[in-house]
């Protein structure tokens, strides 16, 4: 009875320890046409993995990729463009996106973008790969959090919550 009582806390302790990979942050500005909100999903392996940012500007919604080491491939020699490729177990289609200054990181095209998301969220799982680099999201809970960057940041200020009076 004891052990089974130690194993219950030791699963319950590494159940709270878990942590998922989605993250997603925001920024009020003043201005609500500046406001900024950020959905990313890390690479699991800083050498051969993706990590993905969708980002919100105001209204304007832009995804991009990452890696970590080394450069992505570029798409027919063209220093500007590499390829990304989104995978399912049922489909499979790539796409050529501008690649930034550096071979690291890349912007999804519009069409790419609005692809990803349809992906994200009628599968379980979506695999991108670029060349050698690939990664696999989990698409559990992606709807949430995609709700979440959407949102507007709420009105209240902190200074207007906090007041001073002296005596």
């Amino acid at each position: 009875m004891k052990g089974l009582f130690l194993s219950l806390i030791i699963v319950l302790l590494l159940a709270g320890c878990h942590r998922e990979p989605w993250q997603h942050s925001s920024i009020r500005n003043g201005n609500g046409q500046h406001d900024l909100a950020k959905l990313t999903y890390p690479a699991s392996n800083p050498n051969s993995g993706i990590e993905l940012a969708i980002t919100r500007h105001g209204k304007e919604i832009l995804g991009y990729i990452h890696v970590h080491s080394y450069t992505l491939p570029l798409y027919q020699e063209n220093p500007h463009e590499t390829f990304l490729t989104i995978e399912t177990e049922q489909a499979s289609q790539t796409f050529v996106i501008p690649l930034f200054e550096g071979g690291q990181r890349a912007r999804l095209s519009p069409i790419c973008l609005d692809y990803l998301l349809q992906t994200l969220e009628l599968k379980p799982s979506v695999t991108l790969s670029s060349g050698h680099f690939s990664e696999t999201l989990n698409s559990g809970n992606f709807h949430r959090h995609y709700d979440a960057l959407l949102r507007e940041p709420s009105r209240l200020l902190p200074e207007s919550l906090v007041t001073f009076e002296l005596y």
